[in-house]
């Protein structure tokens, strides 16, 4: 038995009734068949009010329906107030086939190997089947190089022997919770996009390994990009390895998580987290750097330093968050008016 959680993300408040109505609609022919539930803004709405009225207001950053791990943590909250022991998380541009659900769960709370499998991702396919990305000419700039070194890192885990293998990546998109990690481990909401390594970097440093299933495939059909620069993906790479490095290196004076060097996340993204990464960053932005991508972001020497401020900001306070997630998740677990609003939902079509 399983519940299915829509989460309806908008880019803009003013869609927000609008979307909940029309995922409503889109829904609705489903229900005959499957126990379906909306989680959209006035739900996040009321899940903010519990929060601050149990004077938890510096938590309130953690879900949000308007960034990459705000979202991921709606994905564990809601399952965990509805009691549900595993999530599994997939993305809106991804096709499944029949007998996904059964290997998704296959592993998932199991022992293997001496371990217990708490936490399981699988791989992308794209359209034609192909596991691989696109790699272009190598240019020596890691930034540049980035869909080779990912392809690195898949060959790795490919020639490693058994269907299950330790993994230090994950897609978002594919992904497995058991409740024993995700009331113990949250997303970061530091994190721009990359949510879904930067979980499996959270985990480790938790004490919890993170697996990768060969045969847990997907269909990845994601949308067309319209009218995006390459400076700004480029530099959202730079926002989010410039911040990840900076919280493994707090990471590293601490004594309340696991040590997790580098070299145990290579090639990807150990490659992106070594101190040549701003080098490396200002070499891609450069490259990239067209008068209309400057003038939104800045130079590239402006935009690497607002994301050393911003790392060096924002960073620490993964680890506040990350000590009160699992008291956070026990008392939600508790809480009623919530979980009643939830329950009631999956007996209605529209809240």
């Amino acid at each position: 038995p399983f519940t299915v959680l829509i989460l309806t993300a908008t880019v803009h408040p003013d869609l927000e009734q609008a979307a909940t109505q029309r995922v409503a609609e889109l829904i609705a022919p489903f229900r005959e068949r499957l126990p379906i539930i909306q989680f959209a803004a006035a739900d996040l709405a009321m899940l903010h009010k519990r929060l601050r009225e149990s004077g938890q207001d510096d938590l309130v950053p953690l879900f949000s329906l308007h960034s990459y791990p705000g979202v991921r943590n709606c994905q564990l909250i809601v399952p965990h107030i509805l009691g549900a022991e595993i999530v599994v998380a997939l993305d809106d541009d991804e096709v499944v086939g029949p007998d996904y659900l059964a290997k998704a769960t296959e592993f998932i709370g199991q022992e293997y190997e001496g371990k217990r499998v708490l936490g399981v991702a699988g791989f992308y396919l794209d359209e034609e089947g192909n596991l691989f990305l696109p790699e272009q000419p190598p240019t020596g700039n890691i930034f540049l190089d980035k869909s080779a070194i990912m392809n690195e890192a898949t060959r790795r885990l490919l020639d490693r022997p058994g269907r299950l293998v330790e993994t230090p990546i994950a897609f978002g998109g594919n992904m497995v919770f058991h409740r024993d990690l995700f009331t113990q481990v949250p997303f970061d909401p530091g994190i721009t996009r990359g949510e879904d390594i930067d979980y499996v970097i959270n985990a480790r440093l938790a004490g919890f390994d993170f697996w990768l299933d060969k045969e847990l495939t997907i269909t990845h059909l994601p949308p067309e990009a319209y009218g995006a620069l390459p400076y700004t993906k480029l530099y959202q790479d730079v926002l989010r390895f410039i911040y990840e490095r900076e919280k493994l290196r707090l990471a590293a004076e601490r004594d309340d998580v696991r040590p997790l060097p580098v070299e145990a996340l290579d090639p990807y993204p150990g490659r992106f987290l070594r101190d040549d990464v701003v080098e490396q960053a200002l070499g891609a932005l450069r490259s990239k750097a067209t008068p209309q991508a400057v003038a939104l972001y800045g130079p590239p020497e402006a935009a690497i330093e607002a994301a050393k401020r911003r790392a060096a900001r924002i960073a620490p306070r993964y680890f506040a968050f990350a000590r009160q997630w699992p008291r956070l998740m026990a008392a939600l677990a508790g809480d009623r008016a919530l979980r009643d609003r939830l329950r009631r939902k999956l007996e209605t079509l529209i809240p």
